[in-house]
């Protein structure tokens, strides 16, 4: 229950962020869209307001020929400017100013001549005073500077954006006239807000809320290897090595576990494999101590039955040399057991103070040699291909290395049948800075399924008692090359159809 509540507050922690974390940059954008919105609603106010006025002073000026005086009225006096003023105000209120803008022709003084509003009105602009010709003016300080300013550059404006409304007003003067056209334009804050909320906050919402179910959706399916992993390795804990990761959680090609990743695959072929070697290796263990046992049994009966005899006479004191030497042979084959046992545990610990550097070769040549009477008794054949080059000099516990060779060549003759062959190579590696050793034999070979187990503590390929040793000659040598930092391997031998270890021996460090 601990694992399954560690593994949920995880889970919620992990959605939880994921959830704050996508709220937090859909609001920032939200906040960054709503002021470039707002930025390009009044940057688009003004633009429009400037092309109203300068389109209808054109119009204006196209209208009126060059050095022609031009008054607005409303009576026919046969100069054409009932005409024209007429066209003026069909301009003016025709749907593209009057739908969008806010449109006044006026003089430099600021006398209205014509315009879109209904007067009298209030607009911040126009007063709604009369004057004494009987006509509206615009009564704005600030208006009126700019018409000022228009009458100097031929054109001005006014821009204000107000908590509540944008407001554009431009002044153009038509040219060679002595009339500008005035264009205001003003955006409620509010029309923006609800075109922003129709067009961007509403979608918003709905891809935040779909995004946070595919979080939760996603993390829940994604969490799932971790907890079989967790509910596994909490069984393995309990003592329970039948525990197995879920397949579906250990192939990588099942397409239908689309939210594991290769590393879950791995992770959990690892631990597979880890609870298959812990299981093989308590296997190993019980058989191991039942050999064991059985190992040092016999000789503690003799040794007790002998010594009872002594005590009570049933042996002589004539006798008695013999059976001590008996009893002294039996105690050697106890100490070399425990002796097995005990050093197979410190063997991965080199000391600095024996590392020595030693031809590889003379030290094959040195341990065959000394074996030379079990290749005769079995009559097998030894075959050499030693590397001849100068960098066949290796570093380490010589001793030690040695009696790594010793046992792999001694194991060879074990299994090697009557008038077979072995062949031993050796190989420099100047790019892994290391001196590559083979051993093949004729022999029946070692099934796959148990080559990488032969170098695990207490592992025998025929657990009968029959077999001789305790099952560590093989695990010894891998824990004297780990301590060498070095690997060996077994392999099925592609020349001589047996067994072929390799492994390795390090070079002398560089100067």
């Amino acid at each position: 229950m601990k694992n399954k509540k560690v593994s949920a507050n995880f889970a919620v922690f992990i959605i939880s962020f994921l959830i704050f974390t996508t709220v937090l940059v859909f609001t920032l954008l939200l906040v960054l869209s709503y002021e470039n919105m707002y930025n390009t609603q009044v940057s688009d106010t003004i633009e429009k307001t400037d092309l109203a006025a300068k389109s209808l002073a054109s119009d204006i000026r196209s209208l009126v020929p060059d050095n022609t005086a031009f008054v607005f009225t409303r009576d026919n006096d046969g100069t054409g400017n009932l005409e024209r003023t007429l066209t003026i105000e069909k301009f003016v209120n025709s749907p593209i100013y009057s739908t969008q803008h806010q449109v006044m022709i006026v003089d430099a003084k600021g006398v209205i001549y014509m315009t879109n509003l209904d007067l009298p009105s209030e607009n911040g602009l126009i007063s709604t005073v009369y004057s004494t010709d009987s006509k509206y003016r615009i009564s704005n300080n600030e208006a009126l500077d700019m018409l000022k300013d228009a009458a100097k550059d031929g054109t001005s404006g006014i821009s204000k954006t107000e908590s509540q409304v944008i407001l554009s007003v431009c002044c153009e003067k038509v040219r060679d006239m002595d009339y500008y056209v005035v264009t205001a334009c003003s955006v409620g804050t509010d029309e923006i807000l609800g075109n922003y909320m129709s067009l961007v906050v509403e979608p918003a919402i709905v891809a935040l809320i779909a995004s946070i179910v595919l979080y939760v959706m996603f993390m829940w399916l994604s969490l799932r290897p971790v907890r079989n992993i967790s509910g596994v390795i909490q069984k393995v804990s309990e003592g329970d090595y039948t525990a197995r990761v879920d397949e579906a959680y250990t192939n990588s090609d099942n397409f239908m576990n689309f939210t594991v990743t290769s590393e879950f695959t791995e992770m959990g072929n690892t631990v597979n494999n880890m609870i298959e070697s812990l299981q093989n290796q308590e296997k190993d263990r019980e058989i191991f101590i039942s050999s064991v046992a059985h190992d040092i049994r016999t000789p503690l009966t003799s040794i007790n039955g002998f010594v009872t005899a002594m005590l009570d006479g049933t042996i002589g004191d004539n006798e008695r040399p013999k059976y001590l030497e008996i009893i002294k042979m039996q105690v050697g084959k106890i100490k070399s057991l425990v002796t097995s046992m005990t050093e197979a545990s410190s063997l991965s610990h080199v000391s600095p103070e024996m590392m020595e550097e030693f031809n590889v070769n003379e030290m094959l040549n040195g341990i065959t040699d000394d074996l030379e009477s079990l290749f005769d008794q079995k009559n097998i054949t030894l075959v050499k291909s030693l590397d001849p080059g100068p960098q066949i000099i290796a570093y380490g516990e010589t001793m030690e290395l040695g009696r790594v060779v010793s046992n792999i060549v001694t194991n060879a003759i074990k299994f090697t049948p009557v008038g077979g062959k072995i062949k031993i190579s050796t190989e420099t590696d100047r790019k892994e800075r290391k001196i590559w050793i083979s051993v093949d034999d004729s022999g029946p070979g070692i099934p796959a399924d148990k080559r990488q187990r032969i170098f695990e503590s207490f592992y025998k390929g025929d657990p009968s008692r029959k077999q001789e040793g305790f099952g560590l000659g093989l695990y010894i040598c891998k824990q004297i090359l780990m301590g060498h930092r070095q690997t060996i391997v077994c392999e099925e031998s592609t020349e001589l159809g047996g067994a072929k270890f390799i492994f390795s021996f390090p070079y002398p460090p560089e100067e």
